[in-house]
Parts: C-alpha cells; sequence; structure tokens
C-alpha cells in the first residue's frame, strides 16, 4: 500500500502534495484502527463462544458459573499476588459444600541448574515447566509460577481422595519429563492442602501446604505429602526453622571452621577438616548439631558440596601464600544426599582446574558409606573421584562393622574411627573389640588411620598402643576459624616430645 502511495505522490503536482499526504495518512491511520477493532470485536465473540461451555441448566434456566468463567477469562503467568487472588476469587465464589485442592511445588536441588547453567536457560526452563502445567490445567484451574523455583496448581474439579492422588502423581510425572531448554531432568517437591479443611483463603492454604513441602523434602523429595493437623503439631517448629535456615543460605551466614589433624610421630599437622558453622546473626556461631539434620533431611545439605568446596579452595589459596604449604590436606565430609547429585566429582574436579591445584590436596570423607553402596550414582561418583586423585576416607565402620571384611574392596586410602568408637574403646564397651580389630585391619591393609575424638593424653597413649599415628581431637584444637587456624599453622603450640616413647 505505501509503494503504491508513493506512486501516487510521484505523479502528483507538487501544489497538491501536501493535501495527498494528509489524506493518505487519515486513510492509513483509519485502516489500523478498523483492524484492531475488527480483532478485538473477534476475540470477544470466541470469548463469549468459550463462555458458553460454563453454562449451567438450574430450574430449567441457563445460569453462568461465575467463578470458573473469572478464572478462565484471566491468565494466570502473573506475579504470585495475582495467583493468590485467582484462588481467593474462586473460594468466594465457590458453592456450598464444594471443595479445592492446592498442589504447592518446589523444585528439587534447583540451585544446581542455577550453578550449572546462565541465568537466560535457567529462566527458559522456569518458563517450560509452566507451560507444562498449564497444558494439563482443566477448567477453572489456577495454575502458575509463584517465585523462583516455587508454582502452584489450584484444583476444583472432581476432588476425591483418589482423584488427588491420581492427580499429584501426574503432576511429579510432568515436572520429570525431560527438558527441552537443557539437557536435563528434574524432580519436584509438593505439598497438597484442602479447601476448606485446610484452610478458606490463599495465604492460609499456602502457609499449610508448605508445611506438607516441608515434609515431603525430609522424606526424600519427588513425591507429595497431604497436610493436617497432626503434621502441623509435629512439624510447625522445624517448618520455621527450616525456613530461618533458607533465608540464611541466601544471606550468606555460612562460614567454614577448620580441626587440625596431626601425626604424633612428628608433631606436624598432616591435614585440616573442614567443618560447617552457621554465623546466626542473633545467637552467634552455630554448630552443626544446631542446622545440619534438618538441612539432611530435607536435602538442603547438597547445597553445601560445591559451595563449600570451593570456599575450601580460596581458603587454601590464601593459605598456601602466606605459610607455603606442603603436604597438607584438606578434607571435607560428604553425606549420601550430597554423594548422590549426579557429576558431583567433575564438579568438584572442574573447581580443582580453576584454582590450578592437585586433586589429591583434597580428601573426601564419606559419613554413613554403608547406606550408598547400593546407589549406582553414589558409588560412580566415588570412582570418579579417585580417577581425579581425590583422596577418599571412610568414616563409618558399618553397623555390624562389615568394614573389616571389606577392607580389600574399599577404595579408600583412609579410615576413620569417629570419636564415639574412640571413646567405646577407652570405656571397654562391647564393640570395643571390633573396633580396634578394623583399626589392626586397616593398617595391615596399609590404610591410614585417623582417630578422632582425642582429648587428653591417656587417649594417646591408649590409641598408640594399637599403632595410630594420626589423631585429630580437643586435645590439639577446638574446631577454629581461618584466621585462628593460621596461627596453629605458623607455629604448632604442642608440646610433642613426650609422646615420643609410645611409638617403636
Amino acid at each position: 500500500m505505501l509503494n503504491r502511495i508513493l506512486l501516487i505522490l510521484s505523479a502528483v503536482p507538487t501544489s497538491r502534495t501536501y493535501e495527498v499526504v494528509v489524506a493518505s495518512v487519515i486513510i492509513i491511520i483509519t485502516a489500523a484502527t478498523l483492524f484492531f477493532l475488527f480483532r478485538n470485536v473477534m476475540k470477544e465473540i470466541r470469548r463469549k463462544s468459550d463462555d458458553k461451555h460454563l453454562v449451567k441448566k438450574k430450574d430449567g434456566k441457563e445460569t453462568v458459573d461465575d467463578s470458573r468463567l473469572i478464572i478462565e477469562r484471566r491468565t494466570t503467568n502473573k506475579k504470585s499476588g495475582d495467583l493468590f487472588g485467582l484462588i481467593n476469587q474462586s473460594i468466594y465464589d465457590a458453592k456450598e459444600g464444594s471443595l479445592g485442592v492446592l498442589f504447592y511445588m518446589n523444585l528439587d536441588n534447583f540451585h544446581f541448574i542455577n550453578e550449572k547453567y546462565s541465568e537466560k536457560e535457567t529462566a527458559k526452563v522456569l518458563v517450560e515447566i509452566e507451560k507444562r502445567l498449564k497444558k494439563k490445567a482443566g477448567r477453572g484451574s489456577v495454575v502458575g509460577h509463584v517465585e523462583r523455583d516455587t508454582f502452584l496448581y489450584y484444583h476444583t474439579d472432581q476432588v476425591t481422595s483418589e482423584g488427588i492422588r491420581e492427580l499429584a502423581e501426574s503432576l511429579l510425572d510432568t515436572v520429570n519429563e525431560p527438558l527441552k531448554a537443557i539437557n536435563e531432568r528434574i524432580t519436584t517437591s509438593m505439598g497438597v492442602a484442602l479447601f476448606p479443611y485446610d484452610g478458606i483463603s490463599a495465604t492460609s492454604l499456602i502457609k499449610n501446604a508448605e508445611i506438607a513441602l516441608y515434609v515431603s523434602k525430609k522424606e526424600g523429595k519427588n513425591r507429595y505429602s497431604l497436610y493436617s493437623q497432626d503434621l502441623i503439631d509435629k512439624e510447625q517448629f522445624n517448618m520455621s526453622y527450616y525456613q530461618e535456615i533458607k533465608r540464611s543460605i541466601s544471606n550468606d551466614e555460612f562460614i567454614l571452621y577448620y580441626q587440625p589433624i596431626v601425626d604424633l610421630k612428628t608433631g606436624k599437622i598432616i591435614a585440616l577438616e573442614s567443618l560447617l558453622r552457621w554465623n546466626h546473626p542473633t545467637m552467634g556461631v552455630l554448630p552443626p548439631g544446631r542446622f545440619l539434620n534438618v538441612m539432611d533431611l530435607t536435602g538442603d545439605i547438597t547445597w553445601f558440596g560445591s559451595w563449600g568446596f570451593e570456599k575450601i579452595l580460596q581458603q587454601y589459596t590464601a593459605w598456601k601464600k602466606q605459610f607455603r604449604l606442603k603436604d597438607v590436606f584438606i578434607s571435607t565430609n560428604l553425606s549420601p544426599k550430597q554423594l548422590i547429585v549426579p557429576d558431583l566429582a567433575k564438579t568438584f574436579y572442574d573447581i580443582v582446574k580453576k584454582y590450578e591445584f592437585s586433586a589429591e590436596l583434597f580428601c573426601l570423607e564419606i559419613i554413613d558409606y554403608y547406606t550408598i553402596v547400593k546407589s549406582p550414582i553414589a558409588m560412580a561418583n566415588l570412582a570418579e573421584f579417585r580417577k581425579y586423585g581425590f583422596r577418599i576416607a571412610i568414616d563409618d565402620l558399618g553397623d555390624q562393622f562389615e568394614i573389616i571384611n571389606d577392607m580389600d574392596s574399599l577404595k579408600a586410602s583412609i579410615i576413620k574411627i569417629n570419636r564415639d568408637d574412640t571413646l567405646k574403646v577407652m570405656n571397654k564397651f562391647e564393640e570395643a573389640d571390633k573396633i580396634i580389630r578394623s583399626i589392626q585391619t586397616a593398617l595391615q591393609k596399609q590404610k591410614v588411620v585417623i582417630v578422632e575424638g582425642i582429648e587428653n593424653e591417656e587417649m594417646i597413649k591408649k590409641m598408640a598402643e594399637y599403632d595410630v599415628r594420626f589423631m585429630q581431637g580437643y586435645f590439639f584444637s577446638t574446631p577454629k576459624a581461618a584466621d585462628k587456624i593460621g596461627e596453629i599453622l605458623q607455629k604448632t603450640p604442642w608440646e610433642m616430645d613426650s609422646f615420643v616413647g609410645f611409638y617403636n
């Protein structure tokens, strides 16, 4: 059309050009206005056509189910406030005796996606999951992305026990489908709350669904849990504490302390074990007993993996420049839930390469080893750690002291005797003989044995009787912040001459 106007203008005398331009502009504006008006009219016609599906017959007359109509007409890819408004509107217009069910979903271990992929790619993942959930939604459902890695799905059609179970399992499967945005799969945990029994507003339903969500995380993730009053009585304190821990992760309140491991023959530090502490804004520095169990139960302990390891590398870099460290390695604990993170070994190795260190300078202490031996992912990670050159320490003798028979097959060069087992030996508990046998078998198989929980000279002398020379405990040092450990590295504060006679 523009070309035609230009052609006309070229043939029009100059004196009339102005009038023709004005007329042409008026024609274009009018045409555009008519086009958009026509499009909006067609949209309204289609909308009215759709609304006919929401019309019910009652007493021979046609009535409209307003709650479903309102929800159907509005998009749900809004901010959480709009989503809550949609749920509240549905509740407000609900017929007497009708039910609604809220599925509150949080993606499992999504921080690994954030760490591995760009912000643009992770945004695409969230959009893709939201689209899947919306595609699955029926009429009257409210579905959307609440914030970060959290979604909700509010459903009002045919709410029965069986229906809730089937929909929950279907939602789990929907989220777990292979992603198109990135070459990954992801799972979600869900908390389920029922209107009106578990709440009569969006806020109260979500609050209770969050508690049920916490239970799903605690019980292993990739599952759903239903809220009940009995549940809140049992979990309310842990829930608030869990939320506080989640905030502290975002606020970077966690720090690392270190505890020396000493060679009794030389008095030298051979290693430092890194230990997580929570620098709480009001309660001060908290030991792991105050938070680690909750983090492990909910799976948040997996967050510590790559975050903590990079912190260790940064600290080791500073110490190496300051003290010219040689032959001192640093160990960090790995729980079963950390070890089942795919490609964990590769992630750690990439961090080592980034700081240009040898993997041999770092040791992975495997706690609860006998709970992960049947996990292909965990065992594959262990094999990969060894391939990359990391030291491996086993901090678990087994409930039945299986380690005695497994010593030859263990892909680990270090065996650790934890504080509880050390105290059992010192106090001659029933299990003491098997603990001592574990130590002797490890030494016979050329393993390094490190005994924890050493608190006095008597314990040093006792463990020396079993040819143990590497020890760790409060006798040497409590776990300390990095700057205090620097003082120990600079000048060993122990008088070791008195222990020389303990060893041949």
